[in-house]
């Protein structure tokens, strides 16, 4: 609080006050998230000391809820400009046929959207009466938020009131009811149904900016055939090269799973590390049967093993011997998953459930350049694989004993390309027959 008489001050704006007939002019700072300045409220009298104890706490009281105001604002801008940044990464994250069924969340005038907003402000209204509290009902029924200072302006106003009326000296109880009045109206949203100003934010502890507290797609879906892969001593591999090499080692590597998921119709779930994951049955167009679906997931996991093998280890020119090439484990379940799009940055298509744990294990178990399945995957081949080798019972932590079968791909290919060579022979020996 600063006296303001011209003839004593060197401020300009001062000078001007005191010429417009002030006397008296109280600031009162505008803090935006605890403690940033974004402005200031003036509040000029004619009087000498012209505001009270009380109007110095309700002015401070309003700066706190423009900076509040303010802040809310900011944040809202920030959500709305990261769910923007979402949308377009999504083409890049989640299958095609999942994106046609969650767009329709991000668009205003479907009933997904309206239901999802309304529930939402229902969860956030509730966090937020419990949070923080609230006196009196607004016109929508409800209970509005309070800050702090405006509790302690409202007890020292009525402290103030009944010390008046006891000294018999009464006082202004038309202007506090006023100030008490103005509160109370900034206290209730000015919000419409266009999403227009929403005017003062009272409280902002209890708000939810994120653009929804809902996955925004989930679905459970049934006999999905899991592959999971990984390569044998990454660890070890990627000790001995730069970091730069261990990535242009995966690229080639995923660059080759991600073409053969093209041959095979098999949709790609997501890269950790050096462990590579699809699936079949899972958000396709065509139904050709869960058979159809296993063998393709089969001979995916057949030709990874293989075009492994192709990918050579880019250790430095000094190493010695032969340069090594890559070795993966593969593991493969089929059964129950539940799945879903997670996340607002980066969002992701994920899967989760029994069956994509246990085709982790699968792999897990499994040995170098061989393909491990369980009893189910297994049956669900049926004659279409021939190649099995004999059946396993191994532990599984948590899970007991598990029936699981081996293949070699690469045994079963030179194993074919012989049975070719023979069958090529037997026709050139039959057209020199038939020449002679």
């Amino acid at each position: 609080l600063s006296r303001v008489r011209g003839v004593y001050t060197s401020f300009a704006t001062h000078k001007v006050f005191y010429q417009q007939g002030f006397n008296t002019v109280l600031i009162s700072p505008i803090l935006v998230n605890g403690g940033r300045c974004a402005g200031c409220l003036m509040s000029l009298r004619r009087e000498e000391d012209g505001f009270s104890n009380s109007d110095r706490v309700l002015i401070a009281d309003i700066g706190l809820l423009l900076g509040a105001n303010i802040y809310a604002k900011r944040l809202f801008r920030e959500a709305d400009e990261s769910k923007k940044r979402s949308r377009e990464m999504l083409h890049s994250f989640i299958p095609p046929k999942v994106l046609s069924k969650i767009e329709c969340y991000w668009d205003a005038n479907s009933d997904e959207y309206k239901s999802r907003r309304s529930a939402n402000s229902t969860m956030s209204s509730q966090d937020g009466n419990s949070v923080a509290g609230s006196v009196g009902s607004s016109s929508s029924g409800g209970l509005p938020h309070r800050s702090n200072s405006w509790y302690v302006a409202q007890s020292w106003w009525d402290a103030n009131e009944n010390d008046k009326n006891a000294s018999g000296k009464g006082g202004d109880k038309r202007g506090i009811n006023e100030k008490i009045r103005l509160i109370k109206n900034m206290n209730r949203l000015d919000d419409d149904s266009n999403g227009n100003d929403v005017g003062i934010i009272m409280n902002t502890s209890g708000m939810d900016f994120s653009p929804t507290s809902h996955a925004l797609y989930a679905e459970s879906v049934k006999n999905v055939c899991i592959v999971f892969t990984d390569i044998v001593g990454f660890s070890r591999i990627s000790m001995d090269i730069t970091p730069t090499c261990v990535m242009d080692m995966l690229q080639n590597l995923f660059n080759r799973f991600d073409e053969l998921c093209d041959v095979h119709g098999v949709l790609k779930l997501e890269t950790i590390g050096d462990a590579y994951i699809c699936a079949t049955n899972l958000m396709e167009e065509e139904d050709d049967g869960e058979q159809d679906a296993a063998v393709r997931a089969l001979a995916m996991a057949k030709d990874m093993v293989i075009e492994a093998t192709n990918v050579r280890v880019p250790y430095p020119e000094s190493w010695t011997g032969a340069i090594p090439t890559l070795q993966i484990r593969v593991g493969i379940h089929v059964g129950d998953v539940t799945c879903g799009v997670l996340g607002q940055r980066l969002p992701k298509f994920t899967t989760c459930g029994t069956a994509v744990n246990m085709a982790a294990r699968m792999e897990q178990t499994s040995l170098p350049s061989r393909i491990q399945v369980t009893k189910d995957f297994h049956d669900l081949v049926g004659d279409a694989e021939t190649g099995w080798m004999e059946k396993q019972v191994i532990p599984l932590k948590n899970m007991g004993e598990m029936e699981t079968y081996f293949l070699d791909p690469i045994e079963i290919r030179i194993r074919e390309r012989e049975e070719e060579v023979v069958e090529a022979e037997e026709m050139d020996d039959e057209e020199e027959e038939e020449c002679s």
